[in-house]
């Protein structure tokens, strides 16, 4: 009886002590909480700071970094399909505090950070199918903990940093490299100037800026719109937060993950929240299921999607310099399809060979556009972009087909036109003809000009001879009337002779 109290009593209290541990905010979901975290195989080596990004073959890539001694150029690779790590070639230079993006050919950029002593302009280019590094142009001003993401124009943009060196403790600097030429170009600058802050971009193709540390942990967000060059202010997050994880989940809104705010290495606070932000709203969310708390606290980690659509926080330190991987199922909701418009096809018709252009628009609800196509009900697939030009349409009606495809995979229904190809006023038949009638008639015409004119010619002669056969005949007779009225004229009489 008194063991079965004791068993009772150990009971309660066990319960006491698990409800001391769980805060009374987070409760545990009835159904799938969004994010829902899982520890996964832990990385083999521990570090922090490191270049964390999904590569297109499929794999998590973790560059560089340190834990606490000598910078890292190590390279490792996971497999969230098999759930295994393996090692990958070295880097050419060790860095930690890179910012970290991927190129549209799938190369991934390592640009900048530090040595352990100082700022490194170094770009460090690795391609996955060869598992080869390259040496890329510096960057003009060097940049440790900044942040990166790449345009929908394919051009890098690094964004803020600390660039001791010049000056520049907390950087609003906005650097462009082209990863086509090898160039760096300058963009407008950050409004607030930071390091240690988080970058994406979002699936409105907008650059976002998040958090920091300017003299403090920052809560501000501003958005960059390449195409115009302009920054935005956005809803600051809700609460101040530097060194955390940062992506684009697979319901196109923006994951903070941990983070702290403190400046110094590896120092407290480590948070385990995350937060959700929507750049349709512009509005944030803070999930407090049990489930949807980072494992393991800690900042100075990187974060990534991978292609099962899946985000893994990847190593960080809370106090040591931390292996884990930890993984979050997100529940997105179902894709919208996006529609496509056809603005205009002019001109409208045309001749063969004639240049015509096409223009078209496509719009998506929860997410945005990526992809265009145009095709012909007779010459197939004609374009891929939203406007284009071509000199190469068919003669016929053709039936233009119009669709767009959203950041999903999903593509549109498609936009009907039609549009008239006529053959060159040459090459009709009827014209043919026609031509042919008159260039007999022409040809008959000159035949009987050429048979006039030969025929006057002997008019012309005849008429000539006629003429002068007429002449001589009045000449012969004028000469002939004279003799005759010659011989019958009498002589004069003879005088009288004295």
């Amino acid at each position: 009886m008194r063991l079965k109290n004791a068993i009772v009593y150990a009971g309660i209290l066990m319960g006491i002590l698990m409800l001391g541990l769980i805060p009374f905010n987070r409760g545990f979901a009835e159904t799938m909480p969004s994010p829902s975290w899982r520890v996964k195989t832990n990385m083999p080596t521990a570090r922090s700071q490191a270049a964390v990004i999904a590569g297109d073959d499929g794999l998590i890539y973790v560059m560089g970094g340190w834990a606490g001694g000598s910078v890292l150029n190590t390279v490792q690779a996971y497999d969230p399909i098999t759930e295994t790590w393996r090692n990958r070639a070295p880097m050419p230079v060790a860095v930690r505090g890179a910012a970290v993006a991927k190129g549209p050919s799938g190369m991934i950029y390592v640009i900048s950070g530090g040595d352990g002593s100082d700022e490194i302009a170094a770009v460090q280019a690795y391609n996955t199918t060869s598992n080869s590094w390259a040496i890329k142009a510096d960057i003009p001003i060097k940049a440790w903990m900044a942040g990166a993401a790449t345009g929908n124009d394919g051009k890098i943009y690094v964004i803020g940093g600390e660039s001791y060196e010049a000056g520049l403790y907390y950087s609003n600097l906005t650097q462009i490299y082209d990863p086509v030429t090898d160039m760096w170009t300058n963009g407008t600058q950050m409004l607030t100037g930071r390091s240690e802050l988080g970058v994406v971009k979002g699936a409105d193709g907008l650059i976002y800026a998040f958090g920091g540390y300017n003299g403090t942990a920052l809560s501000v967000v501003e958005a960059y719109n390449p195409s115009t060059g302009t920054w935005t202010k956005k809803a600051s997050m809700p609460k101040p937060k530097l060194e955390f994880g940062v992506v684009l989940g697979p319901d196109n809104k923006i994951y903070i993950i941990g983070g702290g705010a403190d400046y110094v290495n590896n120092e407290a606070p480590f948070y385990d929240s995350v937060e959700v932000y929507d750049p349709k709203t512009d509005t944030w969310s803070t999930p407090t299921w049990q489930e949807s708390y980072l494992p393991t606290p800690r900042k100075e980690l990187g974060a990534a999607v991978g292609k099962n659509g899946k985000i893994y926080a990847i190593g960080g330190c809370n106090g040591a310099y931390l292996q884990a991987n930890e993984e979050a199922t997100i529940v997105a909701p179902e894709n919208l399809r996006p529609t496509a418009y056809i603005d205009s096809i002019t001109p409208n018709p045309i001749v063969e060979g004639e240049n015509i252009t096409f223009t078209g628009h496509g719009t998506d609800t929860d997410g945005s556009i990526v992809a265009y196509q145009w095709r012909s009900s007779i010459d197939g697939v004609i374009g891929n972009t939203a406007t284009f030009k071509t000199s190469t349409l068919s003669n016929g009606t053709h039936t233009i087909y119009f669709s767009v495809k959203d950041n999903s995979g999903a593509w549109s229904n498609e936009a009907v036109a039609t549009v008239t190809v006529n053959i060159p006023m040459t090459e009709d038949p009827l014209y043919q003809s026609l031509s042919n009638l008159i260039n007999q008639l022409q040809q008959q015409n000159s035949d009987l000009t050429d048979t006039v004119n030969g025929l006057t010619q002997k008019l012309d002669t005849m008429t000539y001879a006629l003429l002068g056969a007429i002449i001589v005949a009045i000449v012969l007779g004028i000469a002939t009337i004279a003799l005759m009225v010659r011989k019958k004229t009498p002589p004069p009489p003879k005088p009288p002779t004295q």
